[in-house]
């Protein structure tokens, strides 16, 4: 089972989307900050448009897990396939998660509008993974460790 989280958080991420000691003073500057380096990346064309997609989806509903990780997410239409980001926050950021714990790791899900139930599966997935015992921990060390 251990091989499990670290497999399947390895296919979803793009080594290129993944933002380490990261910091912001709010929600609105941590996710208009990982819409600049998703644009810069080449996954969308326009960075404040994705802010605010995200924004508007964080009011909504907070996706703060607790715990000190988010799961922020949006449907895109100009995306064909599911993308995932990965930041740490090492100083944390208030994204009003309900056990007041600030957010230090943020899962940014972006996936195409016309694959509702993709969406579905990779938000149930990943905060599914995240729940287990010692993943969350585990990531929050790679992260920290230099790359090689």
């Amino acid at each position: 089972m251990s091989a499990e989280p670290s497999g399947f958080l390895h296919s979803l991420v793009n080594p290129r989307l993944v933002f380490t000691g990261l910091d912001a003073a709010s929600l609105e500057e941590a996710l208009s900050q990982l819409a600049r380096k998703i644009s810069a990346a080449g996954i969308v064309q326009d960075p404040e448009d994705l802010t605010r997609r995200l924004l508007e989806r964080e009011r909504l509903g907070c996706t703060g897990l607790g715990g000190g990780i988010a799961i922020p997410h949006c449907k895109l239409k100009e995306i064909d396939e599911l993308v995932l980001c990965v930041a740490s926050y090492p100083r944390g950021v208030d994204f009003g998660a309900p056990d007041g714990i600030a957010v230090t790791l943020v899962f940014l899900i972006l996936s195409p509008a016309q694959a509702p139930a993709l969406h579905l599966q990779a938000l149930a997935r990943i905060s599914r993974l995240l729940r287990a015992p010692g993943v969350a921990e585990s990531v929050r060390i790679a992260r920290r460790s230099p790359r090689r």
